[in-house]
């Protein structure tokens, strides 16, 4: 057990720790071993805030608690997280706007557009225009949601460019030697 002499006295019991100072507090427990010389002293030191006296008392303090845990004297606080880490502290919470979301709900197979609703997008488009999705979904093709109107209008605008590409005219410049099937020698004169 640890000596707490000098952690007896009035200017150690009074003091409060803030959670960053007992989580320094804890690494100093574990950079500095038990046995190790003027570990309290080492262990202020790496605080900056709290004597070695105060930093004597906590520990005692932290023993008292894991003998009453063990004799189950004490309850755990009901955690929320098990996956939160130890060294957040209690008011941050874990960045997660990186994690993907795990969805319960099966996504929804697509439902192929019907010539009617196409027919309601171009009108919609010549009514509301390019980009105005939300428009044409809440006014047009009441059957779809913006998202679907403007996934449908890429494809649509995807397509049309392709077409176009397609429809322009061939020159002799864009022919490539292995297009040139016919294996023919120039004429000798």
């Amino acid at each position: 057990m640890a000596n707490i002499g000098a952690a007896g006295s009035s200017e150690a019991m009074n003091t409060m720790w803030t959670w960053a100072e007992n989580k320094k507090f804890e690494i100093g427990l574990v950079e500095f071993p038990d046995g190790t010389p003027n570990r309290w002293e080492k262990i202020a030191a790496s605080l900056g805030t709290k004597s070695a006296a105060e930093v004597e008392h906590q520990y005692a303090i932290l023993l008292e608690d894991i003998v009453a845990i063990e004799a189950r004297l004490l309850e755990l606080p009901p955690y929320p997280n098990k996956d939160v880490g130890l060294d957040l502290m209690p008011e941050e919470e874990p960045d997660h706007k990186f994690e993907k979301k795990q969805s319960t709900v099966p996504r929804k197979i697509g439902k192929p557009w019907t010539e009617e609703e196409h027919k309601l997008f171009l009108q919609g488009l010549e009514i509301y225009g390019k980009g105005d999705w939300k428009s044409i979904s809440r006014y047009v093709v009441q059957t779809r949601n913006p998202t679907q109107v403007a996934s449908h209008a890429q494809k649509y605008f995807e397509r049309q460019e392709r077409e176009e590409q397609n429809k322009k005219r061939r020159s002799i410049f864009d022919s490539t030697v292995g297009e040139n099937s016919t294996n023919t020698k120039p004429a000798d004169n």
